[in-house]
């Protein structure tokens, strides 16, 4: 039945199942226990009819920031998928408890979504086309609500409340699509925020979009909204702590096995290059000799 279920429990079930302990022996219960536990516990799926107070992502940026109290409403569970694979089947599209927030045109694919974010404005630049144009054209089909920078180029999109989102949260952290999504989650008053196919491992991304995504995780968490992650994904690794993380016997070995290949690449450079530069030189006296022998050959006549 239900997707997340499935996955592998986060940090906070191991440590409330260690503390209950209980008929087990005081042990933490086994992987098996712990996802019938959660699948007994779902919450049930709210009603299909739209609650009039229910917060409008798409009103006017000053009416933003002061959303509705949630407290008297069914639990607002948000699922944001990526695209990494290493996760991004795992998110509960078969449990209706949970809301699909998306974004990429990679994820064309998903089988369900009740909002959809694309935050970029240069679709349909020239370099941009191979993908953008035919990505435009499914984003004005869908019925969902498309948060984007303004509605320009899909005519049913909704303008991204982007003044509400730096006069709450300031500049410094949008660095990614999910930075954007997580913010708007905040401040939707969610109870539960699940992330799947996020990543943020590659290099690019990791210094430039990590960070955001670290510090609207964390805003999220000090707000009270339970914010998980799949063990399957890299974004729950949080960095080492500068200067401290360089101490430790891991960060020493570290430093020592970098130092030991890096010495072991100069010396194959230096001996590649003194193998280049001696078949440059050979490579000179054959074309000399074939020179002498096509030219002067004769000389021996």
């Amino acid at each position: 039945m239900d997707n997340f279920a499935k996955t592998t429990p986060t940090g906070t079930d191991l440590l409330k199942a260690k503390k209950r302990g209980g008929g087990n022996g005081g042990q933490i219960p086994t992987l098996e226990a712990i996802i019938r536990e959660q699948a007994e516990s779902q919450t049930p799926p709210p009603p299909t009819t739209k609650n009039p107070a229910e917060p409008n992502l798409g009103a006017k940026d000053a009416e933003i920031a002061d959303m509705v109290d949630r407290s008297h409403m069914a639990p607002l569970k948000i699922a944001m998928v990526g695209t990494a694979p290493s996760s991004r089947r795992l998110a509960p599209f078969a449990d209706t408890s949970w809301k699909i927030w998306a974004c990429s045109p990679a994820n064309q694919d998903l089988p369900r979504v009740d909002q959809w974010f694309e935050v970029h404005s240069n679709l349909l630049w020239p370099e941009n086309q191979h993908y953008g144009a035919s990505y435009v054209e499914w984003l004005k089909k869908q019925t969902f609500p498309i948060y984007m920078q303004d509605n320009s180029i899909v005519p049913n999109a909704t303008p991204l409340p982007i003044q509400a989102l730096v006069q709450e949260f300031g500049k410094y952290f949008f660095t990614s699509s999910f930075a954007y999504m997580l913010a708007m989650g905040i401040l939707a008053k969610a109870d539960e925020i699940a992330m799947f196919g996020i990543d943020m491992a590659s290099k690019d991304e990791y210094i430039l979009q990590r960070p955001g995504g670290h510090y609207f995780m964390q805003e999220a968490t000090k707000r009270g909204i339970k914010v998980s992650v799949p063990y399957e994904s890299d974004l729950a690794q949080f960095p080492e702590l500068y200067g401290y993380g360089d101490s430790t016997p891991f960060g020493r070995k570290l430093a020592v096995r970098k130092k030991e290949l890096e010495d072991r690449i100069g010396q194959m450079v230096g001996e590649r290059d003194k193998l280049s530069h001696s078949i440059t030189y050979l490579q000179g006296a054959l074309e000399d000799m074939d020179y002498i022998k096509s030219i002067w050959g004769g000389i021996q006549t």
